[in-house]
Parts: C-alpha cells; sequence; structure tokens
C-alpha cells in the first residue's frame, strides 16, 4: 500500500525554493546530501556508535535522465521518520536544535536537492525492515508518495549494496533539461575542494568513495576522494573575545609559500580564505575586506565561532536565507568581522612590504647583470660536465644517456587535476617493444594514477618507446619525484602542485646550456638549508633566515654588496651547482657509478666538481665592486 500526498507547501513556492537553493547545480545539490549523510554519521559517533564512516556515490552520465545514487551506512530511516524528514518542508530534522554536532540547519536540504535537479527516491535498511518513498512532479505538482515496510531480504540488500546493517540510499533522476551534468574528472575535482566539504573529505573516520557506472551498471572507474590543505607556516593562532557579545572566535592562520586561488577566482573551489565554523560545521569561506586583495592571497585557515549555533538556534538570520554563507549585516557578524580584520591586517601589510621589497630586488640592474654573468658562466660548466663528447649528431628525440626520460622533466599540475607526463625509452636491440614500467611517487599527496605504464612504439620513431603517465596533486605546494623503473633503468620528474588554475605559469625550459635559470634570495625559506636547488623552477635558492648567511647582510638585507657577503654567495651557489650537477650526471648515466652506491657516487662527484670549478665560480661572484 501507498501513502500519497502533496507536500506541505504551495506547489508554485515548492521549484521556485529548490532553483533558489540549488540553483540547478549539480555540485549544491550533492554537498546537501553527502553533509547529511556525513550528519548521521556524527549522530552515531556522538551516542558512543562505532561506524565505517563509509559513503559510496555513483554517477551515470547519460544524454538525459542522468543518475546520482549516494549510499551511506549510518543510522537508516523508518517510514516515520522519512514522513518527518522528507515528507516535510522547514522544520530542523537534523539535530541543530538539540547541540548535536551536524550542519543541517533548515531541513529542507534533501528536498531541494532532489526537485532542484528534477525527482528522485529515497530508501533505507532499519534494523530487519526495508523503507522507501518518493519525491516526484505529478502533472507539475511535487508530490511525496510512502510506501509501505517491507522485510529486508537478501536480495533487496544486495540490490542497493547495503549487505548488513542500517543505511540510506538517495537516488536522484537529473531529468530536467536545462540542469547540467558535469564531467566525471571534473565532479571527482569539485567534490575534493568544495569548501563546505573539507572537513569531511579530510575526516580520517570517513571513507567517500565516488564511482562512474556503464549504462549495465557496471563500474567503469573508482576513487577515493581526500582533501588536504596547503602546505604552509602557521603564522596566527589566537583566541579573541568579540566586543559586546558573549561570544570568542578561534583564529588559525596559515601562510602559503605558493599564491593562492581566491574565491573571485574559484569560488567555493578556492584554496585560499578562512573557514567559518561552528560546532564543526563549515558555514563559510571568507577573506573579508581583503577578498580582493592580492596579498592575502597566501593566506588560508580557520575562524571558529561557536556562537554562530547559538544564534541559529534561536532562529537569528545570521546566514544568508540562500545558504550561500554569513549575513555579515547582522549585528554580531559585523562585530566578529571587525576582530578576524584587525588581526589579519598587519599580515597582509607584511606581505606587501615584503612583495614591494623583492620588486625593488629584481630591478637592481647591478646585482641582475652579475647574476645572469654568473648563470651563463655556471651554465657552461654544467654543460661541459654533462655533455658527452662522442654525441656529435643531434636525435630527433633527445633521450638521456641511460636512454629512458620523462617529458617534461618538471611540471607544474593544479590541485585537484590530473596532469600527463610521457615516459620515452630508447628501444634497443633484443629488446621487447611490449615491456611494462613501474612509476612511483615520493610524496603520498601527488599521486601516481598510471603505476604500471605499457610502453608502445613512437609514431614516427620506431625506435623510441613512450608511455604516458597519469599523476593527481592532492596538496598546493607539494613536490614530489616521480620515478619510473624498466629492468636496472630509471628515469626522474618533478611535480609541484600549484593552486591557480589560470595562473599556473609553464616550467622553465632547460635547454642543454640552461640548468640553471635563476639564483634567488629568500627569508622565508627554511633557515635551516642555507641553499637548495629548486628543480621544477631550475633555481638556487639563498635562504637569508639562515644564521650563517644573515650575518653578513647588510642594512637593505643585500648579501652581494660587500666582500664577505660576496664570498660567502660564492661559497653557497658553488655547493648548489656541483651538487645539482653531480646528482644529474649520475641519474642520467653521465657519470660512472657503481649499481646500488648512487648516494656515494653523487657524494664523490660532488666533491670532485667543487675541486675543479670552485675558484671559478668565486671569479664570477666575487668583483669587490
Amino acid at each position: 500500500m501507498v501513502s500519497s500526498r502533496k507536500l506541505q507547501y504551495a506547489d508554485r513556492v515548492a521549484i521556485q525554493q529548490a532553483d533558489q537553493a540549488i540553483r540547478k547545480d549539480v555540485m549544491r545539490a550533492l554537498v546537501e546530501i553527502i553533509t547529511n549523510a556525513n550528519d548521521s554519521y556524527s549522530r552515531l559517533e556522538d551516542s558512543g556508535v562505532s561506524s565505517s564512516g563509509e559513503m559510496v556515490i555513483d554517477v551515470l552520465r547519460k544524454h538525459s535522465n542522468s543518475k546520482i545514487v549516494v549510499r551511506d551506512f549510518a543510522e537508516g530511516m523508518t517510514d516515520s521518520r522519512m514522513d518527518k524528514v522528507v515528507g516535510t518542508y522547514g522544520e530542523a530534522t537534523s539535530g541543530i536544535k538539540e547541540d548535536k554536532h551536524v550542519r543541517g540547519m533548515w531541513g529542507r536540504g534533501l528536498k531541494d536537492s532532489i526537485f532542484g535537479l528534477g525527482y528522485g527516491y529515497v530508501r533505507s535498511f532499519k534494523g530487519a525492515n526495508f523503507y522507501s518513498c518518493s519525491l516526484l512532479l505529478k502533472k507539475g505538482i511535487p508530490t511525496f508518495d510512502l510506501d509501505d515496510p517491507i522485510r529486508a531480504t537478501v536480495d533487496l540488500r544486495q540490490k542497493y549494496e547495503v549487505l548488513q546493517g542500517n543505511g540510506t540510499i538517495i537516488e536522484i533522476i537529473v531529468s530536467r533539461t536545462d540542469v547540467k551534468m558535469p564531467q566525471f574528472n571534473n565532479l571527482r575535482n569539485y567534490l575534493q575542494r568544495h569548501f563546505e566539504l573539507r572537513p569531511i573529505m579530510s575526516n580520517p573516520k570517513r571513507k567517500i568513495v565516488l564511482r562512474e557506472l556503464a549504462n549495465d551498471g557496471s563500474v567503469k572507474q573508482a576513487h577515493t576522494l581526500s582533501y588536504v590543505a596547503p602546505k604552509g607556516e602557521e603564522v596566527l593562532n589566537e583566541k579573541l573575545k568579540v566586543p559586546g557579545y558573549p561570544a570568542t572566535v578561534k583564529l588559525n592562520v596559515f601562510r602559503s609559500g605558493i599564491q593562492l586561488s581566491t574565491r573571485g577566482e574559484e569560488g567555493d573551489y578556492a584554496d585560499g580564505g578562512l573557514l567559518v565554523i561552528s560546532h564543526a560545521t563549515v558555514i563559510s569561506l571568507t577573506m573579508l575586506k581583503f577578498e580582493n586583495d592580492p596579498y592575502a592571497g597566501y593566506f588560508y585557515g580557520t575562524m571558529q565561532c561557536d556562537y554562530l549555533h547559538d544564534l541559529l538556534k534561536n532562529d537569528e538570520p545570521v546566514l544568508t536565507a540562500t545558504r550561500d554563507g554569513i549575513n555579515w549585516t547582522h549585528p554580531f557578524a559585523k562585530a566578529l568581522k571587525n576582530v578576524v580584520e584587525t588581526e589579519l591586517e598587519p599580515l597582509i601589510n607584511t606581505e606587501r612590504e615584503h612583495a614591494m621589497h623583492d620588486e625593488q630586488t629584481k630591478l637592481d640592474k647591478k646585482l641582475r647583470q652579475k647574476i645572469d654573468r654568473a648563470l651563463h658562466e655556471l651554465n657552461t660548466i654544467a654543460v661541459s660536465e654533462l655533455r658527452d663528447p662522442k654525441d656529435s649528431t643531434k636525435k630527433q628525440i633527445e633521450l638521456p644517456e641511460s636512454g629512458m626520460g620523462f617529458f617534461p622533466e618538471k611540471l607544474y599540475v593544479q590541485t585537484g587535476q590530473i596532469a600527463m607526463l610521457t615516459l620515452r625509452v630508447a628501444l634497443k636491440e633484443n629488446e621487447k617493444s611490449n615491456a611494462t614500467a613501474t612509476v612511483i611517487s615520493n610524496n603520498s599527496e601527488v599521486i601516481v594514477i598510471t603505476p604500471q605504464v605499457p610502453l608502445k612504439p613512437h609514431k614516427t620513431q620506431t625506435s623510441i618507446l613512450e608511455a604516458r603517465v597519469q599523476v593527481e596533486g592532492r596538496q598546493v605546494g607539494g613536490e614530489a619525484t616521480i620515478t619510473a623503473y624498466l629492468g636496472k633503468n630509471r628515469a626522474q620528474a618533478v611535480v609541484q602542485v600549484h593552486s591557480k588554475k589560470e595562473s599556473i605559469p609553464s616550467p622553465p625550459t632547460r635547454g642543454s646550456n640552461s640548468l640553471f635559470t635563476d639564483i634567488r634570495f629568500d627569508d622565508r625559506t627554511d633557515p635551516r638549508q642555507r641553499v637548495y636547488f629548486d628543480r621544477v623552477n631550475s633555481s638556487i635558492v639563498i635562504a637569508t633566515a639562515a644564521p650563517s648567511v644573515k650575518i653578513y647582510l647588510d642594512e637593505n638585507n643585500r648579501l652581494d654588496t660587500t666582500v664577505q657577503g660576496q664570498v660567502l654567495l660564492a661559497e653557497l651557489i658553488t655547493e648548489a651547482v656541483c651538487r645539482e650537477i653531480a646528482r644529474e650526471g649520475v641519474e642520467k648515466g653521465r657519470f660512472l657509478v657503481l649499481e646500488g652506491s648512487e648516494a656515494d657516487a653523487i657524494q664523490n662527484h660532488f666533491i670532485r666538481l667543487q675541486n675543479r670549478h670552485a675558484h671559478l665560480i668565486h671569479n664570477y661572484i666575487v668583483t669587490k665592486e
């Protein structure tokens, strides 16, 4: 028997409300459903019940009537609960009124999510029974149908993939022709990076699996979603009072070494900005009055204010009705904004001053000319050491001496996106043309999606085999060495994860005479390492905050203006140059090395190169002017 009735609000208002809340956006609907499932797990955890924390999101893309299914294994719902949660509108059914750590605030997200995209079904296993209901449009009228409970048979459990225990399955048919279904890889990227989902995606107690389905229901591909905050240094950790209110805000701010995308650039998926959190619920992503300030683009973090939760319980209009975040015209929101902006302003001003100083250094013609002359000579040394004198002919495709290499050797990838490296291998006599290379990453936040790649003949040069290697960056600022192995041969590439989609620069091109493209001075580099070679940017970086470097800086924080400073600079450059040439020579097969003793070989060649070239580098750097 089916119980059927109109939803308890005006027909016209139902669709208008869904359009206003969801805006014909699949992502907004998924955020609602995923956070509802997370709320269910949170209620279990609050009551001391252990759970798997798993959610499975299935997507079947079609020209029309695409399907989205979100499955959890949490509380489950009875028919009476469905009648209240799904069949009514506007009640606070999630638990916020009872101080439970949940997100749902209006009791309308599920209905809006379904009607905003088309129509759908809610099915649930609870105890020994199976419950189901639907939200359909019948002759344009939004209708709630509630079925009678039935026994939860093995066949039913297998059909809905809830093999034991409780669980809920939300199925949405995207029937509205004005709703665009995202490509699977875009959906994957958006879900991982959406600001409201970040605590869920980064929670070790949750496992979110996104699957792409074929028309026959089989799984084409599956990915476990996750989010990792950008690499950064904590610059602010304060608990502040909000004047005029019995409230505090805990402000935790980090600075990224890489400029982050802002809300103006990437909206809800921006890496920069502060998450506004109340009782573990993410309410907004903002940088307040600094939203469009380019110097604020290095900062991210959280502002935790549980008093917002108290206002919500009392139905204060502290949030916008369309779920766009904080209503900053509310008196408390204004006071909160002023407190946080006061703390942020000195950080952003310091960033602005630092950038101006960097720009002045770059524009110093005398220093720039010296660096450019030195770079020319340093690259001459590199060419003389690394070039094979026997190889006077230039191949169409140049491979390293080992006969195996990545193209490009350096790559930038935007966080959450997939990028491609090409692996090429020289096909030697008596070798198979269908070999498979193994590819690994030394950083868990830069993932090799294709760890085993079959090599196939190059389209125009059959003497060369090649394969495509897919990598994904998960953490802004992360850097990884990607290594491919084939027999005794290996090849390496460096991948760095950036934030901004439209401003990711191309890695510096490096020909046979440009191993080194710049010498930079940075007072924010880890002072425990005085100098290092940035392989992605082909730059020698001097850490001017290192104690043994800092004492030789002049009053303008310059290292190049005194003889003592120039001598130290020459020593640091010698160290970086000789170590990088040694590493390059060993890893590319140019220098002699016994198998298994690569580290010793690099150190031995490093010392040899220092003895051979240190005096020349001093001549280039120490001008005594």
